[in-house]
């Protein structure tokens, strides 16, 4: 038997490894493909950053993985706006579903009220935050 060490220092190369690995085991399970097609769509003026949504395409779901709006630029419906975005990249791509989770209440309401539903809520999960894992239909 090997003798193996173990330690907690930080590996980029190793830590592309096990998501390389990990997404090698789901297209054997899924088919689907490892290089999954990523979409980005950002919020601006000029150079500044004022939010964004980075979503990737998993067979026909579209999954947001993150959205964020600069706290000076929310409620000003740009949220509202990446999401019309989000729906028609979905559309054009074919995609039944966009699903997503949070652990906010406020984006909790705030995908509610764009017609997303709860599938799951799990309490106290990451952070100790609640986790609602969501869907809408396209």
């Amino acid at each position: 038997m090997n003798s193996l060490s173990y330690s907690s220092e930080a590996n980029p190369d190793w830590d592309k490894q096990i998501t390389c690995e990990l997404l090698k085991y789901v297209k054997q399970l899924t088919g689907l493909p490892e290089d999954l097609k990523a979409y980005t769509i950002y919020a601006h003026n000029e150079n500044t950053l004022r939010g964004g949504v980075i979503c990737e395409l998993h067979g026909d779901i579209l999954w947001i993985d993150s959205i964020w709006i600069e706290p000076s630029f929310r409620k000003q419906g740009i949220g509202k706006q990446l999401l019309q975005k989000v729906f028609l990249s979905g559309i054009q791509s074919k995609a039944k579903e966009i699903q997503l989770h949070t652990y906010f209440k406020e984006a909790h309401l705030f995908f509610l009220k764009c017609g997303f539903e709860d599938v799951v809520s799990i309490p106290h999960w990451k952070w100790g935050l609640t986790c609602h894992l969501m869907r809408k239909c396209l």
